[in-house]
């Protein structure tokens, strides 16, 4: 008899292609012990399923750990367009509009990846040591989700830390 893996420790990314599932998961189970391995299955699962957002994510933000910040923004990018595709709206967020976006309630899983990876691109911006661009998102990202669902305040909340630090 086969025994089944333990489901306690999988992430839920919701719906996807199981074999892309299994992918990430494999990917998040060993990102720390393998970051090359991990790095690896994270591309694969873009390459074979270039639709699935969460793939992304896992691997901009495994890059962003690893201080690629080259590496995350251009995935970060690549799922942001990715997004935009299948939120059917411009592929420049600088033209998004609320309406875009969505209600904070009422977001489509691209809607709300739209605002999550543009967040991220603000925080790899900021890591990057390019804070002024990370303003100039976390200000586009205030006007798209003024009830802050995805949370912008933190890295807004960052900015203002950075801004107050004393220069070298």
């Amino acid at each position: 008899m086969a025994r089944s893996k333990p489901q306690e420790n999988l992430i839920a990314f919701g719906p996807l292609p199981p074999h892309v599932n299994a992918l990430l998961q494999e990917g998040v189970s060993c990102h720390r012990s393998d970051p090359a391995r991990a790095r690896a299955l994270f591309r694969h699962a873009i390459e074979i399923s270039p639709a699935s957002l969460p793939a992304y994510r896992c691997l901009f933000k495994l890059q962003n750990q690893q201080r690629a910040f080259d590496e995350a923004r251009a995935v970060a990018l690549d799922g942001l367009a990715e997004a935009a595709h299948q939120a059917r709206v411009s592929q420049d967020w600088r033209h998004w509009t609320p309406e875009d976006v969505g209600d904070d309630k009422l977001r489509t899983v691209a809607q709300r990846f739209l605002l999550s990876f543009l967040k991220a691109l603000s925080f790899i911006e900021l890591r990057g040591g390019n804070p002024e661009a990370s303003r100039h998102i976390v200000a586009r990202l205030q006007a798209l989700d003024p009830e802050d669902g995805v949370g912008h305040s933190v890295i807004s909340a960052l900015l203002d830390d950075d801004a107050g630090a004393p220069a070298d």
